[in-house]
């Protein structure tokens, strides 16, 4: 069964380089001339002498009022700036500002200049000219009335319908260009680029038929298409193919994602023309860069990891640049509410800032974190002069195991060139306490204490006797059951959920799993379940209970075999593999809340982490009020899943700026970022009408929608915020727990490499859980 969610009426639906150079004193000759003058003043200052100065800052503009998503922005031929975007429930408008966002003039309906009825058809693919004209799609909303068509609006308001869908292979518009030609270049979804005559519509030439266009970029004369393997370059005047660009296509393509399209309303790259002729500007989510056609150099203009260019929210839409050689970018930022939500970043040159922030700051993981992504951005705008670096100990691209990464960072910090703060989720933190290889923070966390007040209950499972404190959890998440009113009610433990899966044994196929989690097979299954059921391994030592880990495995056992024919089912199609970012997306309940809804799932387990996800579980149960979600219990009780889990090494090279950071982490300014990421422990965050307040003004977020491949069925259904007292509910029960379930990473791997291998009939149970205690056992040795 597979969904997608949608924000409801929006106007952007759709129907189903030989080097790089960074540059040190920004780019152009207007830079280069403001980084001299800086330069000349060395003599009064004689610090900002001896290092590089000058650096792209970065800053937020203001936004017209209702905006949501944006669609496209463009700089018009008079040096205004104009923003396409959306209004949910109203459709797509447009406004400009001659002063740089600052303020923002008349805002325009593009339903009420078509003329079209809002009830019946919607804007799609609005793209903006410099000239100030218009092309966009009329999609229809129902199957009675007549099929998409294309529009163009002229700078003069009038409109003209573009008799083109005969000529398109696919029918749909996922973005469009305009030329110096009188032209616009559209993008066929993919399959082609067509240009067409803006004076009667006919078809001038197509590019890149039967290829896959990924994005593509008017700039000047030039046609740039990045297609799923390279680039591609055309000459607009003739429409004949260019010399490769080899170094600008050389440092494009070595990054895969920049030729992956993975939305119809964002790209993985954005253009625009240079600051002298035949050069242009390009942003990726490593930064941005300059280039001249015909040049050897690609040089880095802007660096992504000292802004928000490079965070995993931000998805780039459009790209232009002033007169005064500032840069605008308007992106979605998919950290706010469940969908996207349009922003524009402005990048202004300071000449008197340091080109690199002469601290750096290392923050280590142990897998890659989107978490700590996100907060970098923030964090590096409020501190310009701080450098954070994110270290990941095991990635998708090396075959390194937990153990082998955890043996690495000991030695380096032991080395003392270890990292200066540690995300310690999966790292055994016990371990690094004891041996005295972390710092106190309590003085962190007692100033956020009396300016904004901490959750007690999950800052207390940290203290220690002496009232010392060296880890603590950023954000957390609260474990969750959902499913049937009697069979969740049935779920008391380990023995009685596996009774109640074993009582619809003869249901279950590919099409009816018993849970959630058993998708992604063995290893997954077992990693993902520990989540209440791992404090309970533990003895007081520090090493495993042989019988507690016993009990596990054949309790998990017992749940994977009811849903065997369907996992098997599943591996022969090729869908029981997940990376380690998929894993963790399973673990998050609400994901499963529509296959509970429909029946693919019998029961979803797993982790509330937001107020959107609540929302999911609650609209679910509007629509079957039989379903219902409650705490989930296992081995261990009332426990809480830590999620970012922080401390500052003992041999922090950077001591103040490590304190800085989390310090920032558990501020009101760092808790309020990442709110799908666990629920804060900011109680000032927590308590807030505002963060559990999610949705629009009337609580709606969205629609969702599935389709049974089985029975044909499509169920759809509105997301709502929670009412009150399921809000009320869950927020009070977010205070109440305290057992944390550490994710300890070697006894996860022992447990999980030894246990699946039970679970799929290899070994019996006493030597799968014999060889978790070996293995551990040989990690402690060590």
């Amino acid at each position: 069964m597979r969904h997608q969610i949608w924000k409801k009426g929006t106007a952007l639906t759709a129907a189903f380089a030989l080097a790089v150079v960074p540059a040190l004193a920004g780019c152009g000759s207007e830079q280069k001339e403001k980084a001299a003058d800086s330069g000349k003043s060395g003599e009064q200052d004689k610090e900002k002498k001896e290092m590089a100065m000058g650096r792209y800052l970065e800053e937020d503009v203001t936004l017209p009022e209702g905006c949501g998503d944006i669609a496209d922005m463009t700089m018009l031929e008079d040096g205004s700036l104009r923003v396409c975007y959306i209004r949910s429930g109203e459709g797509a408008f447009y406004t400009d500002s001659s002063d740089g966002g600052k303020t923002w003039g008349e805002t325009k309906n593009l339903a009420e200049l078509l003329g079209i009825d809002p009830e019946k058809y919607t804007v799609s693919y609005p793209k903006l000219g410099a000239n100030g004209g218009i092309f966009l799609t009329i999609y229809p909303f129902s199957e009675n009335v007549e099929e998409m068509s294309y529009y163009y609006i002229s700078p003069d308001g009038t409109n003209q319908k573009m008799d083109i869908g005969k000529e398109l292979s696919s029918g749909y518009v996922t973005d469009a260009r305009f030329t110096h030609n009188n032209t616009v270049i559209i993008n066929d979804f993919g399959t082609a680029l067509v240009e067409i005559s803006l004076d009667d519509g006919s078809i001038v030439r197509k590019y890149e038929e039967g290829g896959t266009v990924s994005c593509f970029a008017v700039l000047g004369k030039h046609l740039i298409a990045v297609t799923d393997t390279t680039l591609h370059y055309y000459n607009l005047e003739t429409g004949e193919p260019l010399e490769d660009e080899t170094a600008l296509t050389e440092q494009i393509t070595s990054d895969e994602t920049n030729l992956q399209l993975t939305s119809t309303s964002s790209f993985p790259m954005v253009f625009t023309e240079g600051d002298e002729e035949d050069s242009i500007f390009y942003t990726d989510d490593k930064g941005m860069y300059r280039y001249s056609f015909g040049g050897s150099v690609v040089e880095q203009v802007i660096d992504g990891n000292l802004n928000r260019i490079s965070s995993p929210d931000i998805s780039l839409v459009s790209m232009v640049r002033d007169k005064d050689g500032n840069f605008y970018l308007a992106v979605q930022d998919s950290s706010a509410d469940m969908g996207r939500t349009g922003k524009i970043l402005k990048y202004a040159y300071s000449p008197d800032t340091p080109a690199t922030p002469d601290t750096e700051l290392t923050v280590y993981s142990l897998t890659d974190n989107t978490y700590i992504r996100q907060v970098a951005a923030l964090f590096q705008k409020k501190y310009p002069d701080i450098y954070l670096n994110l270290e990941i100990g095991i990635t998708d691209e090396e075959a390194v195991t937990s153990t082998d990464a955890l043996k690495n960072l000991n030695t380096e910090i032991m080395a003392g060139n270890g990292p200066d703060v540690l995300v310690m989720d999966g790292i055994p933190s016990d371990t690094y306490v004891e041996k005295g290889m972390l710092k106190d923070i309590s003085g962190i966390l007692d100033k956020i204490e009396e300016e904004d007040g901490i959750l007690d209950n999950i800052r207390e499972s940290y203290v220690q006797e002496d009232g010392s404190q060296y880890v603590m959890p950023v954000r957390f998440g609260i474990p969750m059951l959902q499913g049937q009113g009697e069979d969740v009610t049935a779920v008391t433990d380990l023995a009685s959920m596996a009774d109640t899966l074993e009582k619809y044994q003869s249901e279950y196929s590919e099409m009816h799993m018993p849970m959630s989690l058993l998708v992604g097979g063995a290893d997954t299954f077992i990693r993902q379940f520990a989540d209440v059921n791992a404090p309970a391994w533990l003895k007081e030592d520090g090493t495993l209970d042989e019988a507690a880990v016993t009990e596990y495995l054949e309790q998990a056992n017992r749940i994977y075999q009811t849903g065997k024919t369907g996992i098997d089912a599943l591996k022969a199609q090729g869908f029981a593999v997940y990376s380690i970012g998929e894993r963790n997306m399973m673990s998050d309940i609400s994901a499963s809340a529509i296959s509970v809804l429909g029946g693919y799932y019998k029961l979803s387990v797993g982790r509330l982490l937001s107020p959107d996800g609540l929302a999911l579980l609650y609209s679910a149960e509007q629509e079957e009020t039989n379903l219902t979600h409650s705490l989930w219990n296992g081995q261990a009780q009332n426990c809480f899943i830590p999620e970012q889990t922080v401390g500052i090494s003992a041999k922090a090279a950077e001591p103040e700026a490590a304190e800085k950071l989390v310090e920032f982490l558990f501020s009101k300014e760092g808790q309020e970022t990442g709110a799908s990421e666990g629920f804060p422990v900011n109680e000032a965050v927590y308590d807030s009408e505002e963060y559990w307040a999610v949705g629009d003004e009337n609580g709606n977020l969205g629609t969702l929608g599935s389709g049974n491949v089985e029975t044909g069925e499509y169920i759809e259904f509105d997301i709502v915020r929670a009412d009150e007292e399921t809000t009320k509910r869950v927020q009070e029960l977010g205070k109440t727990l305290t057992q944390p379930s550490e994710q300890n990473e070697i006894i996860l791997e022992a447990v999980a490499s030894n246990g699946s291998r039970y679970l799929e009939g290899e070994i019996s149970l006493e030597e799968a859980a014999k060889g978790a205690i070996q293995q551990v056992n040989l990690y402690l040795s060590e």
